[in-house]
């Protein structure tokens, strides 16, 4: 099966967990538009590289699986929105005032809805359409306001409905506290209709309902919503546009307000007034961000709440999880620890749904753990850079072509499968949140990278599953998702943790947890570049939704927006570990250099790798060079690299056992590295542009072996897994394990 096969399915699923132990269950989500479709097990094993085989060997595992499901299309909504059920708006009737201030991010020629009463069969709303902005009342356009509505300006809108008239009125705001001119238009009630046909009290934010869907869907912040349950006054209103709440006004008719720049880690916003309706969030719009009051002297929502009373919405943002159950899969106590998929197939479609196993807590365990980077993994998940402008900005990294495969062109063209944090949204803005809880097209175990033309990430750490399988090391496996929810627990009882080739994304708990489990007499296998980079949170009450804030640094796609660099689901500052002083380096040895992705490099021993005390690393290793051979790129020394850097914060009694020799200029360094920019930066001049691979010992009793380069683990299976990376690795591990396999 070919990726060009795989990838013209129709057939989709996810699980609701990456992992689970031997006992418990799994449930599948599958979208088979065709109907009935049939499902196995398979452990997945090792790469398999011959032509035309296309991915990854695999075993059939028996399983407690029914021959046949009943299948159905499924489809994720798409679109942030925001909604509460207030039935007393319906009961209580007329008069009302509403408030709220906006700030849209992008405009269409479609119409966008900012507030919306919905009824059964159409809405009164007030929406944005053609720059202006539209009272529609019970679904049909009744007055457009005498101003032109611009992108990237905040505005502050006031509607007071009485039984015979609804007046609007908007001004744009300057954000030093100041407004522009007041437009204003007033439309007569038809026998005091206002609310539409079947009104009960639903409301939505940024988007309007049909049935069962949400259309319409506006792209922007919205803030400071305050309902009145009385007629405001033309000198009240007034007041309102210049920035007074309504209720200094007001005082107790004010029936429903909601803070957001308070406690902004819910989809949950609770109402500031007792017995109010909740704020309900849907398809994770964005919080602790910069609302029409900020003024840039404060960074973190809870200095300042009331300069962060805002929640961004975008028209392309998916959450997922909304799928209907297919199937419960019972993870049976005689399967090894290890990677395995369900095959989901109907004859002519099919999908691999990828989970791990663990031991259960009452077995006996292995003497080493892969920690699979599962949070790299949904990081990156249905990225569309290959099919963006800035696959051929990267190209210039390259001396081939780069080429998105078919499960890329797949993704881009199906919107509701949503977007990695790699992506920007419709407006530009950078993706800061995903999740796991969809089908994610290239964490799977068939899917060609296109940046580097090889397998990268899960279908690359197969690379390292295949050798650990050839040499018959006993081995578990765990995620990130285990790591972040036990802690150092999730490592005591194992005397080697080796992770993947990416490990980039790491929580506060994870980053914790490593440093304290080989601070403690833990040793770690580092088999991988550009890890532990940047700072990540997991949502508390959504676990499978993660945040990344790239900040104004490091190699990223996308930079945040002013005032915008603190995680709302922790609190946290984003950004590089290293500008939390956590640099990888203090933990590792080393840390994130530079990029390149064409010819790998290999790696030369140093002066200093042949002392007494470590020429045991290199045992069956002579002079030659290390990792001149590889599946990925070539060579040892590619992709992303890591180098020593003392004064980041690398140990004073590392030791760099090899260098990275005869990078080219396709190689350049990362950008944290400069605060100008300079000419002849690259690899074949620059001696910022290199791998370093160390060996630390830590002051606990434990020790950790670093590569510093994403390409490591593809020279492993060269000339027969006899090769100088496969005999260093060999040698490392089984100094860890105390026992030579």
């Amino acid at each position: 099966m070919t990726e060009q096969d795989y990838y013209r399915a129709r057939l989709l699923g996810y699980s609701d967990r990456l992992s689970a132990r031997q006992g418990e269950k799994l449930t599948f989500f599958v979208s088979a538009p065709k109907g009935s479709f049939q499902a196995e097990v398979r452990r997945l094993i090792s790469v398999d590289e011959r032509p035309g085989a296309g991915g990854v060997k695999h075993e059939a595992v028996s399983s407690s699986l029914a021959e046949q499901y009943e299948g159905c299309e499924q489809r994720s909504s798409i679109g942030g929105f925001a909604a509460f059920t207030n039935p007393a708006l319906q009961t209580n009737g007329l008069p009302l005032s509403l408030a709220f201030s906006f700030r849209p991010t992008v405009l269409t020629s479609k119409s966008q809805v900012l507030f919306s009463f919905n009824g059964k069969e159409s809405s009164t709303a007030i929406r944005i359409r053609d720059r202006k902005i539209e009272l529609v009342i019970d679904g049909r356009g009744r007055s457009l306001l005498p101003l032109n509505v611009a992108t990237q300006n905040w505005y502050r809108l006031v509607i007071v409905v009485s039984s015979k008239e609804a007046t609007i009125f908007a001004a744009s705001l300057n954000g030093t506290g100041g407004r522009g001119p007041v437009a204003e238009a007033v439309v007569a009630l038809e026998d005091s209709v206002f609310f539409p046909s079947g009104f009960e009290g639903d409301v939505t934010i940024a988007a309007a309902r049909q049935e069962r869907d949400t259309v319409q869907h506006f792209t922007g912040k919205v803030g400071e919503i305050e309902i009145c349950n009385s007629i405001l006054g033309r000198e009240h209103v007034m007041l309102m546009l210049n920035g007074v709440e309504a209720k200094m006004l007001v005082g107790t008719q004010v029936t429903s307000s909601w803070s957001m720049g308070k406690n902004v880690a819910p989809m949950t916003i609770p109402n500031d007034i007792e017995g109010g309706p909740s704020l309900f969030l849907f398809n994770l719009p964005m919080r602790a961000v910069t609302g029409s009051r900020w003024r840039g002297r404060y960074d973190r929502a809870e200095l300042v709440p009331e300069e962060y009373n805002a929640t961004l919405f975008h028209s392309d943002m998916v959450e997922g999880g909304d799928w209907k159950p297919s199937l419960e899969l019972e993870v049976e106590r005689g399967w090894r620890s290890g990677i395995y998929a369900l095959r989901v197939h109907d004859g002519q479609d099919e999908d691999w749904i990828p989970f791990y196993v663990r031991p259960a807590a009452d077995s006996k365990h292995a003497r080493v753990a892969f920690l699979a980077p599962t949070a790299t993994y949904v990081a990156y998940g249905n990225e569309t850079n290959s099919t963006a402008s800035i696959g051929d900005d990267l190209s210039l990294m390259k001396t081939e072509f780069i080429g998105p495969q078919d499960a890329d062109k797949y993704v881009s063209v199906h919107p509701e499968l949503g977007l990695s944090i790699y992506d920007n949204h419709q407006d530009g803005a950078g993706v800061a949140y995903a999740s796991r809880l969809r089908p994610l097209l290239n964490f799977r175990p068939f899917h060609i990278h296109w940046l580097n033309n090889s397998y990268r990430h899960f279908a690359g750490d197969f690379y390292l599953i295949d050798w650990l399988e050839h040499h018959r090391f006993d081995y578990d496996v765990l995620t990130d998702d285990d790591l972040h929810l036990e802690g150092v627990a999730s490592l005591r009882s194992y005397a080697a943790v080796i992770t993947g080739s990416h490990p980039e994304y790491y929580s506060e708990r994870m980053l914790d947890a490593v440093t304290e489990y080989v601070d403690s007499g833990g040793n770690l296998m580092y088999l991988g570049g550009n890890g532990f980079y940047w700072a990540t949170s997991f949502h508390p009450d959504k676990p499978h939704v993660l945040e990344v804030r790239r900040g104004y640094t490091g190699a990223r796609n996308w930079s945040s927006p002013p005032g915008e660099t603190v995680h709302a689901f922790t609190g946290e500052q984003g950004g590089l570990w290293r500008n939390r002083g956590r640099s990888p380096h203090r933990l590792t040895g080393i840390g994130m250099a530079a990029n390149g992705f064409s010819k790998a490099a290999p790696f030369k021993r140093t002066n200093t790798s042949g002392s007494s005390e470590l020429d045991w690393i290199f045992e069956g290793v002579g002079d030659e060079l290390i990792g001149a051979e590889g599946m990925m790129l070539g060579g040892a020394v590619g992709d992303e690299i890591d180098h020593t850097d003392y004064d980041h914060g690398t140990p004073p009694e590392t030791v760099v056992l090899a260098t990275s020799t005869d990078l080219s200029t396709h190689f350049q360094p990362v950008i944290e590295y400069y605060t100008n920019m300079l000419p002849e930066q690259g690899g074949s001049k620059n001696p910022l542009v290199r791998a370093d691979m160390t060996w630390l010992r830590r002051p606990g009793g434990g020790a950790v072996f670093s590569v510093g380069s994403i390409c490591w683990i593809g020279c492993l299976p060269i000339n027969g897994y006899e090769n100088p990376v496969s005999r260093v690795t060999h040698n490392v591990l089984s100094h860890f394990v105390g026992n030579m396999v």
